[in-house]
């Protein structure tokens, strides 16, 4: 298990590192498992690859940005594993319930860390661990961006790249062949072919017709007779999944 510790405070920081060292012990002892951890005191360094980690603690109070806007960037980043705001100089508690913010993967853990609320958190954290939720990071010319669940609606290839819809409404372009990316698209089972160069969401279906099914964007694909029975198939592993 992979932990990030984000903390201008030298001090603080050195004191989480070592109850972690004793939490890394304990779970050695339980599991056989062991914790590794990367410190950081500043936040550029720590936004680098949020993503890796399983949680990631966070007190930053010198400068901005501060901890829950920290917190924010690490959603906006794709990260949804356990984000732990130490409240100590901030009340992290209070600007969140004052921000209007939605973050249910943040949590909170009050300073000085007690060793019983810590062992607590990492057990809560070892507990999301084991039920993560698929992300596949789509790197554009305008940025990265972190799908999940049902935010790609459609994928079709337009010469040497590849338009990607998202729920949202933005397009994501990016270079891959369509191939290659049904492949990484594996955890998504709702994501089938219809063509040789276009994939579809069978969740964000609008209307299927006669060789053609239109989205719930709008747009319409033709389906190729290769794969008339993909949507039909998909949803069956849909069912099959919820089932288990």
């Amino acid at each position: 298990m992979h932990i990030a510790v984000c903390d201008d405070n030298i001090a603080d920081r050195k004191q989480t590192e070592r109850l972690l060292g004793r939490q890394s012990d304990r779970f050695f002892k339980e599991t056989g498992e062991r914790l590794y951890i990367d410190s950081y005191g500043n936040v550029e360094a720590f936004l680098r690859y949020p993503q890796m980690y399983d949680g990631l603690f966070v007190d930053m109070t010198l400068q901005e940005p501060t901890g829950l806007a920290i917190a924010k960037l690490l959603v906006d980043a794709g990260v949804v594993r356990p984000i732990i705001l130490c409240v100590s100089r901030i009340d992290y508690r209070k600007q969140y319930e004052e921000s209007g913010l939605d973050i249910p993967n943040l949590m909170f853990i009050d300073k000085p860390i007690r060793v019983a609320e810590l062992t607590a958190m990492m057990d809560k954290i070892r507990e999301i661990k084991g039920d993560p939720i698929p992300t596949l990071e789509l790197r554009g010319k305008d940025g990265t961006f972190y799908a999940k669940n049902d935010d790609i609606v459609s994928v079709k290839k337009h010469g040497s790249e590849l338009i990607i819809q998202i729920a949202d409404g933005h397009n994501i372009c990016l270079i891959d062949e369509i191939y290659n990316f049904y492949d990484q698209c594996a955890i998504f089972p709702q994501i089938c072919p219809v063509s040789d160069n276009a994939l579809i969401n069978v969740n964000h279906i609008k209307k299927t017709g006669f060789g053609k099914v239109t989205m719930d964007s709008g747009e319409s694909f033709g389906i190729s007779f290769t794969y008339r029975n993909a949507i039909a198939e998909a949803r069956n592993i849909i069912k099959g999944n919820n089932r288990n």
